[in-house]
């Protein structure tokens, strides 16, 4: 029989309670399509993983506020505000990527017909649909999933139970991560946008040219196939560009715990 204490019981779901919502809001994994029990099995493993590597006296926190319930629903509190934090700043960086999509697609006439996403359960256009497909596999192979398995690993290492410290320059980090998401957005979408701007001045040419010709019928099959073949032609370029965006994303991760940490 294996006999646990109340405090390493207490530890063990503090760390599940900050890793839950971490998983909660990672891209992929907290997606709505990724079924809960399988975030909750997720936010397990992890735990189970990550609490028999920790110090020994990782739980000298919660040992402390055990005497005092106040004390430990506090302790619990800032655990989940961590996690938050967290797994908010990771999420913005597929945010980005996606709102990048959201505006080509409009450019591009894709929102004359939207199709349903299961994982975000409202309708979109089909090309943010195709370019976030494509982004998760890319993703996936180049494991750039472990940099948030890793942050999750580095946030109990600088940020021990019950001793976070949450500074003032923490919300304007916040701040700047979020206005980043449309620098980010701009710096993807703006070769496809060029492009179509390119593409729509040609039109303009056209229909002072030839005044009779109908240039807003042709705009759409016109605008489909230049922004199509500058995306294709742009993908072999995707991979790199994700890897420097999401290394990106860990340094502000880094960033945000060590204004957590003590």
């Amino acid at each position: 029989m294996f006999a646990f204490e109340t405090s390493q019981i207490l530890t063990a779901a503090a760390i599940f309670l900050r890793i839950s919502c971490i998983v909660a809001l990672l891209p992929l994994f907290g997606d709505n399509s990724v079924p809960v029990r399988v975030r909750i099995l997720l936010s397990v493993a992890l735990t189970a993983g990550i609490y028999p590597i920790l110090p020994s006296a990782y739980g000298a926190g919660v040992s402390l506020a055990l005497k005092d319930v106040a004390a430990l629903s506090l302790l619990m509190m800032r655990e989940l505000l961590i996690g938050l934090v967290l797994g908010y700043t990771a999420k913005l960086a597929f945010d980005g990527v996606v709102m990048a999509a959201n505006m080509v697609g409009l450019q591009m006439g894709f929102n004359t017909v939207s199709v349903f996403m299961p994982d975000s359960e409202e309708q979109t256009n089909g090309f943010t649909a195709l370019h976030k497909m494509l982004v998760v596999l890319i993703f996936l192979a180049l494991n750039l999933h472990h940099i948030y398995i890793k942050s999750i690993y580095d946030s109990f290492n600088l940020i021990p139970i019950g001793q976070a410290v949450l500074r003032g320059s923490l919300n304007v980090q916040i701040l700047e991560v979020s206005a980043g998401i449309f620098a980010t957005a701009v710096q993807l979408a703006a070769p496809l946008l060029v492009g179509l701007l390119f593409a729509t001045a040609a039109l303009g040419l056209i229909n002072r040219a030839v005044p009779q010709a109908n240039v807003f019928v042709m705009s759409f099959p016109a605008n489909f196939f230049v922004g199509l073949f500058i995306y294709m032609a742009l993908i072999p370029l995707l991979p790199g560009w994700l890897e420097t965006h999401f290394a990106g994303s860990n340094q502000h991760l880094s960033t945000v715990l060590s204004l957590i940490s003590r």
